[in-house]
C-alpha cells in the first residue's frame, strides 16, 4: 500500500537543486530527480469545522498505535502524528510534479456510544488524489476503501539540501483533505448521520523528513 501524491517545489528552488544533484550523477538526462525517504513524521490535524461537528455528536478522536495524538490545551486529541513505512517520489528540474508512493503506520479512531470507526494504513494515488485506508467499524473490518481525497496541486514541498554526502530535508504544510462520497457514506452508516460533504475540509496534512537522492543509471 502507498501514499502516492504529486510533489511540487518552486522552480527557483528545484532547478539549482536538481542541477546540483545531476552534477553528482543522481538525476537522469531529463532532469528528473528521484528521492527516497530515510525517515519522517506526518501530521493529520482535524479542522475547526470537523472538530465542532464531531463534538456535536459526542464523537471522540484517538490515535491508533504507533501513531501518537496531537493534543489541544484541554488535553483533547485534535489530530495524529504518523511515521511512514516507506515513501519516495520524483521532482523535475522545473519544479513540476513527478511520481511518488509511500505508506503511513497507524491511524485514527472516531468513536461515540453508537459506533467505533478505525482508519489505518493510509495510502493515496496520483493523479486522481484519492486517499485509501483500511476501515474497521465496531470490530468488523470492511476492507480498504477510498475514504478521502486531496488536490495534488495544493502540495508544495520545501527542499533544503544537506552538506555533501548528507540527505535532503523535505517538508510540506497545510494540505487540505476532504471526504470522498464513499467516506461520507461510510461515516453516515456507522454513526447514523452525515456530518460532512465532499466539499468539507476535515483534515489538513503536513510532514517533514530526510530523503536521499536515488542515482539514475543509463538504460
Amino acid at each position: 500500500m502507498a501514499i502516492t501524491r504529486r510533489v511540487f517545489v518552486s522552480g527557483s528552488m528545484a532547478a539549482p537543486l536538481v542541477a546540483q544533484l545531476a552534477g553528482a550523477g543522481a538525476a537522469n538526462a531529463a532532469g528528473e530527480q528521484t528521492l527516497t525517504a530515510l525517515d519522517g513524521l506526518a501530521e493529520l490535524r482535524l479542522t475547526d469545522l470537523a472538530l465542532k461537528r464531531l463534538a456535536g455528536q459526542g464523537i471522540g478522536v484517538h490515535a491508533v498505535d504507533p501513531a501518537t495524538p496531537i493534543l489541544d490545551t484541554d488535553g483533547a486529541t485534535v489530530g495524529v502524528k504518523l511515521t511512514p513505512e516507506y515513501a519516495g517520489g520524483t521532482i523535475l528540474a522545473t519544479g513540476q510534479p513527478g511520481k511518488g508512493s509511500g505508506r503511513a503506520h497507524g491511524g485514527v479512531v472516531l468513536s461515540n456510544s453508537r459506533a467505533r470507526m478505525e482508519i489505518t494504513d493510509i495510502r493515496g494515488s496520483v493523479p486522481d488524489g484519492v486517499i485509501l485506508a483500511f476501515l474497521k467499524v465496531n470490530d468488523v473490518w470492511l476492507g480498504e476503501l477510498s475514504l478521502f481525497s486531496s488536490d495534488p496541486s495544493a502540495v508544495r514541498l520545501s527542499l533544503q539540501p544537506g552538506t555533501p554526502g548528507q540527505p535532503i530535508l523535505v517538508s510540506c504544510n497545510g494540505i487540505p483533505v476532504t471526504p470522498t462520497q464513499e467516506g461520507v457514506d461510510e461515516f453516515a452508516n456507522a454513526f447514523g448521520t452525515a456530518l460532512f460533504t465532499t466539499k468539507d475540509t476535515v483534515f489538513t496534512a503536513s510532514g517533514h523528513g530526510n530523503a536521499w537522492p536515488v542515482p539514475s543509471f543509463p538504460a
